[in-house]
């Protein structure tokens, strides 16, 4: 019996990143510097508001009482189920969150949102796409915009800079910003362009509509429009 005993309590414990493991991507954020960070299945990928993402190989969790760790050469990620708030937002998440990285020490929220919950027609949104035409017009060769939307926050990449906010999502509405973003000078004039009209078009308020193919069309009161697929399919 004891021995019995043990083994479920062994099975329990493990629980939790069991669970992860085989469910949606985990994801957390953090404000002041904004990052965002996704652990699925076979990678953890940080993302900062500026510079670049940092992806490793998700190793098998260490599980704890009260959470798991995750800890590779270049990042270690602490999960703890100790209930936090974004500081931004009137949202309370289920875990606490601090990535250490290059040296440096970052806080944030993570795992299911207790509070705050957006509208469930937001659901739609959720996850990760890539701006596949822009007022109708395929994207300029040699990049890659795509926008994440995640709980109440957007993010993504314009062209060649990243942006990072918060949106609503209210009566097939979405009202974005306003969007940090950072300052790295395009490489080329169409690059500028495309990038500005991004921008431009995500601050003003969407129409969110589903085209025969699947894809989410966000159109403005001007008729300006993206075409969003979801990532990894065009």
């Amino acid at each position: 019996m004891i021995k019995i005993a043990a083994a479920g309590l062994l099975t329990l414990i493990a629980l939790p990143a069991l669970a992860q493991s085989n469910a949606q991507p985990y994801r957390a954020l953090g404000t002041e510097p904004f990052w965002a960070l996704t652990i699925d299945g076979s990678t953890i990928r940080y993302q900062p508001a500026g510079g670049r993402a940092v992806s490793v190989a998700r190793p098998r969790p260490i599980v704890g009482f009260n959470g798991e760790r995750y800890v590779t050469r270049r990042m270690t990620v602490d999960i703890t189920h100790v209930e936090c708030s974004d500081g931004m937002s009137d949202r309370t998440f289920h875990d606490t969150v601090t990535v250490t990285l290059g040296g440096r020490t970052l806080r944030g929220c993570g795992g299911e949102v207790l509070s705050g919950r957006p509208n469930p027609a937001a659901a739609s949104l959720e996850g990760d796409w890539q701006i596949e035409a822009i007022n109708g017009r395929p994207v300029a060769p040699r990049t890659n915009p795509r926008v994440t939307f995640s709980g109440q926050r957007i993010s993504g990449n314009a062209s060649c800079n990243n942006f990072n906010g918060s949106f609503r999502f209210q009566r097939g509405k979405l009202t974005a910003g306003p969007l940090a973003t950072t300052r790295m000078a395009c490489a080329q004039r169409a690059q500028n362009v495309q990038e500005s009209t991004v921008l431009r078009i995500l601050g003003e308020p969407l129409s969110v509509t589903r085209n025969r193919g699947g894809k989410l069309v966000l159109t403005n009161a001007q008729g300006g429009r993206l075409t969003l697929a979801p990532a990894g399919r065009r």
